[in-house]
C-alpha cells in the first residue's frame, strides 16, 4: 500500500476509535431526543358529561357580581376573560395556552361536578373567584384570544372524567397536596399531586417573604374559646409541600385552609407559613407564596415557557396523571 494512502487509512481508523471512545456519532445517526407527551384520553371511554359536549362548543350563563346582571357567554369567550383576569397579557404564550387549557377544563368540572353557581345565583358561573374563576372582558388582549383561540376545546380528564385542573398564582419549591389545598375535594381529586416547581424565583418579592398582621380578637372569634389567649398559637400538622394543615392554640385546633378563608384570601395569601406567633393585639402570620398551591403554578408556567416549554409540556409537568382530550374544533 502507498505510503500516502496507508497514512490516509491511520487517520481514518484513529478518527473512528476516537468517536467510538468518546460515544459520539455522525449527526445523521444521532437519535432525536423525544419530548415528553401529555396522554390523549381514550374516547372510547367518556363519561357521559364529557362525550355530551363532544362536537359542540356549549353556552354558559355568567353573573357579573358588581351589577346583578346575568350574561350569556360561549365558551370560548368566557375562557378568554378567565384567561385575561386570572393571568394576564404579560405571560409567556406557552404559559397563556396552558392557562386556557386549565381554565376550561376547570370550568366544566365546576360546572358538572360542583352544579356551578346555580344554587346560588342560578347561572352557571360568577365572576366573582372567590366563588368561580375571575373574569374580565375589558382585558382581554389580540395575545390572550390567540391563546385560547390556539387552545379551543382542550380540556383535561382522568379516567374519562373532567379533571379538576386547578391553579394558583406562586408556591415554594413543590406545589400542595390536594389535602393541603382543599381537603374536601381529596376523594375526587386525589390525582392532584404535589409536583417540583420554582416559579418563586421570578415572582414579584412580595410573593416571596410576607408578613400578615391580623387583630388577636378576631383570630380568637375564628378558633373559640378553647383557644385560650391564643399565646400558643402554632402551626400543628404540615403536607407535604410544607404547608400548614392545621393550626393549635390553647386545646383548640383549626384546619389552616378554614382559617385562610375565614380571615380572607386576600389577606392571608397562602397556608404556607414559616411562623405564626401572638405579639401585642395581633397575630403575626409569616409566610410564602399566593394561593392554596395546587395543580398549575402560573409562575412556574411562565419559567418553563421561558424555557422553551410548550403549552401541553407545561400542563403535563403539573398534572402528570391527566390525559388530554380535544373536545371539539
Amino acid at each position: 500500500m502507498p505510503n500516502k494512502h496507508r497514512n490516509l487509512w491511520l487517520v481514518l481508523l484513529s478518527l473512528f476509535l476516537v468517536l467510538s471512545i468518546c460515544g459520539c456519532a455522525p449527526k445523521e445517526e444521532q437519535a432525536p431526543t423525544k419530548k415528553p407527551q401529555l396522554p390523549k384520553a381514550n374516547t372510547a371511554n367518556l363519561a357521559d358529561e364529557v362525550e355530551k359536549y363532544q362536537g359542540q362548543e356549549p353556552t354558559i350563563s355568567l353573573y357579573r357580581k358588581s351589577t346583578g346582571a346575568k350574561q350569556q357567554l360561549k365558551l370560548e369567550q368566557y375562557i378568554k376573560g378567565v384567561v385575561a383576569a386570572e393571568i394576564g397579557d404579560k405571560f409567556p404564550m406557552e404559559a397563556l395556552k396552558a392557562q386556557a387549557i386549565v381554565a376550561r377544563t376547570m370550568t366544566l368540572a365546576l360546572l358538572e361536578y360542583e352544579n356551578g353557581t346555580r344554587g346560588k345565583y342560578n347561572t352557571d358561573a360568577s365572576d366573582d373567584h372567590t366563588e368561580f374563576q375571575a373574569y374580565d372582558e375589558k382585558r382581554i388582549t389580540e395575545r390572550i384570544a390567540k391563546a385560547v383561540d390556539e387552545t379551543r376545546g382542550e380540556v383535561l380528564t382522568y379516567q374519562g372524567k373532567f379533571a379538576y385542573a386547578l391553579f394558583s398564582s406562586v408556591s415554594g419549591t413543590k406545589t400542595a397536596s390536594i389535602e393541603e389545598g382543599f381537603p374536601k375535594l381529596k376523594d375526587k381529586a386525589g390525582y392532584l399531586v404535589p409536583v417540583e416547581t420554582n416559579g418563586i424565583s421570578i415572582a414579584p418579592e412580595k410573593y416571596r417573604n410576607w408578613t400578615v398582621k391580623v387583630p388577636l380578637s378576631e383570630v380568637r372569634n375564628i378558633m373559640g374559646s378553647k383557644a385560650g389567649d391564643l399565646s400558643d398559637i402554632k402551626i400543628g400538622k404540615k403536607g407535604p409541600s410544607g404547608r400548614a394543615l392545621t393550626i393549635t392554640a390553647g386545646e383548640a385546633s383549626i384546619p389552616a385552609v378554614d382559617l385562610r378563608e375565614k380571615i380572607g384570601f386576600d389577606r392571608l395569601y397562602s397556608t404556607y407559613f414559616t411562623n405564626i406567633k401572638a405579639e401585642g393585639n395581633n397575630i403575626i402570620f409569616k409566610g410564602s407564596g399566593w394561593g392554596h398551591g395546587v395543580g398549575m403554578e402560573q409562575w412556574g408556567a411562565q419559567l418553563m415557557a421561558d424555557k422553551g416549554k410548550n403549552a401541553r409540556e407545561i400542563v403535563q409537568h403539573y398534572f402528570p396523571r391527566l390525559s388530554w382530550l380535544k373536545l371539539y374544533d
